[in-house]
């Protein structure tokens, strides 16, 4: 069976720009596409953050996050 999770969780990324000064510096990370600033930065994520919105357990219906939790899950 297929389960599909939509969810959300708080990342924190950081990145090392090599420039002359801070001005650069901010341009260039600003002129990096997201796909190049993810690939270039490490990632730390918060605790306690992560949050289903909902569930798709592939019967037919989407589950909220709180049916998930109170009966689907056991369920399925």
């Amino acid at each position: 069976m297929t389960y599909k999770f939509d969810w959300k969780d708080a990342a924190h990324r950081q990145v090392e720009i090599e420039a002359k000064n801070g001005f650069e510096a901010e341009r260039l990370f600003r002129e990096m596409s997201l796909e190049q600033r993810l690939k270039a930065s490490s990632v730390d994520v918060d605790k306690g953050t992560l949050e289903i919105k909902f569930v798709d357990a592939g019967l037919g219906d989407v589950h909220t996050a709180e049916e998930w939790n109170n009966d689907i899950r056991h369920i399925t």
